[in-house]
């Protein structure tokens, strides 16, 4: 068993709260292969979320909602919180979701074109989550709208960003360097203060500065 998934099952075993639709999540993107926060995952995104300055959310993700529940459940009631979504797949099962959580009231889902989406936002955003799963080979065409909508001060999340030591063909070189790519772009900033932590194939997690 991985570090990771131990701590997900200690945390499973010692934690009361939990949530039917979350797990049910988990077992869908489990089950399609593809890589999921977790309970440690989740429960930092929900600290994070809470925090008195997140004022202004924008979510990006081509999962299936796991990310857009905890943070569905944390945010101030004032916050505003905006989610864009990869396809007609993904939007219906994330708005179902919300819907069955009774948390689609405040909540504005779409289907849009990712950094355009971003960037389309009024105001400057407390926190940016970017869950891109299977689309992570488009995260440098993400840093221009990261840079001019992020606020100072601002959060921004990202999973997967530990690039994996084996694999074969141009997707997975692509991949690979798309990773490295926007993991320098952050590590390198002095604008930005960034780690990546193990959690979600590697969670950055960074705030700016200035």
């Amino acid at each position: 068993m991985e570090k990771e998934e131990q701590l997900n099952k200690y945390l499973d075993d010692l934690t009361f709260d939990k949530d039917p639709i979350v797990d049910e999540i988990a077992l869908l993107t489990k089950q399609h292969g593809r890589f999921h926060p977790g309970r440690s995952g989740g429960i930092l995104m929900a600290i994070l979320a809470t925090l008195p300055k997140i004022e202004h959310v924008f979510e990006w993700t081509a999962g299936y909602g796991s990310t857009t529940i905890w943070l569905a459940k944390s945010i101030h009631e004032t916050a505003s919180y905006s989610i864009g979504t990869v396809s007609d797949e993904n939007f219906r099962l994330i708005a179902n979701y919300l819907k069955r959580a009774g948390l689609s009231g405040r909540i504005k889902v779409s289907k849009t074109q990712g950094p355009d989406h971003l960037l389309s936002q009024d105001a400057q955003q407390s926190l940016i989550v970017l869950d891109l799963q299977q689309e992570r080979t488009k995260l440098p065409d993400w840093w221009g709208a990261i840079e001019k909508k992020l606020a100072v001060g601002g959060l921004l999340i990202s999973l997967g960003m530990i690039p994996r030591e084996s694999g074969q063909g141009g997707t997975y070189s692509l991949l690979r360097a798309s990773i490295e790519s926007f993991n320098h772009k952050l590590l390198s900033n002095p604008n930005f203060l960034s780690t990546i932590l193990p959690v979600s194939e590697g969670m950055m997690v960074a705030i700016r500065q200035s």
